[in-house]
């Protein structure tokens, strides 16, 4: 991905805005599709299996859509014509987590109840404590155990990007943090819900465990997704 952001920002200086957009429309409609057929997939196979009286995990299109996302990369790949646009991912990404937040409102939040904001502090507390003891343990640098537990104690990348500049870190630093950010939120994407299911979590309940306990926000819509729309919504 970095590649394709590369070639779209060494490009996009050199053309106009119309043709920069027709270089983006491949590479969108793919997103567009591949999103798509998660939605198709997802309704497809629950009606295929209740009407069969089959019993599999109701597994939500954002996880059928990085999936379908993980067959293509690693089987026919994606051609450079899709490039640019498919580098794009991340802008819609954050879109969508804005958009969602706009669905909230402020008793929304009030919500978690004054339980829920102290766990939030205390998460956030022995997140960044632990983090600085797991750097010194492993010899990192001081900068990139800084960011690891910037991200991993209140939102994920977009942290990391905020205190790279705060602390003047290096791009190697950020990267690496960046890179182990996205990496335990997609590790918890197939392992919460497995985890909450297993021990018969209660959607309150996988709702704050996901909340606390994964990093990246993206993720965090994505893993309460997959449980119920309640967990979602309390994780957000």
């Amino acid at each position: 991905m970095s590649l394709a952001r590369n070639v779209w920002h060494t490009s996009s200086a050199l053309e106009s805005f119309p043709a920069k957009i027709f270089r983006l429309l491949p590479g969108l409609a793919l997103l567009f599709a591949i999103g798509f057929a998660g939605k198709f997939l997802e309704k497809s196979v629950g009606a295929y299996t209740k009407a069969n009286h089959l019993t599999f995990p109701n597994i939500e299109y954002v996880l059928w859509a990085i999936l379908i996302g993980l067959v293509i990369s690693n089987t026919i790949g994606v051609s450079e014509r899709f490039a640019p646009g498919v580098a794009t991912y991340e802008f819609w990404l954050k879109m969508g987590i804005v958009l969602l937040g706009a669905r909230f409102l402020l008793v929304d939040v009030m919500r978690l109840s004054s339980k829920g904001l102290v766990l939030v502090v205390i998460e956030i507390a022995l997140s960044i404590l632990f983090m600085q003891w797991l750097g010194k343990f492993f010899g990192l640098s001081p900068k990139l155990t800084s960011l690891l537990a910037v991200g991993s104690s209140i939102c994920g990348v977009s942290a990391i990007i905020a205190a790279r500049g705060a602390i003047d870190a290096e791009e190697d630093d950020s990267s690496l943090a960046i890179a182990a950010i996205i990496f335990s939120g997609t590790l918890a994407l197939v392992t919460f819900p497995l985890i909450g299911h297993f021990l018969g979590m209660s959607d309150h309940a996988f709702g704050y465990w996901v909340g606390l306990g994964v990093d990246n926000t993206a993720e965090v819509a994505a893993t309460g997704a997959l449980y119920s729309e309640t967990s979602k919504d309390l994780a957000v």
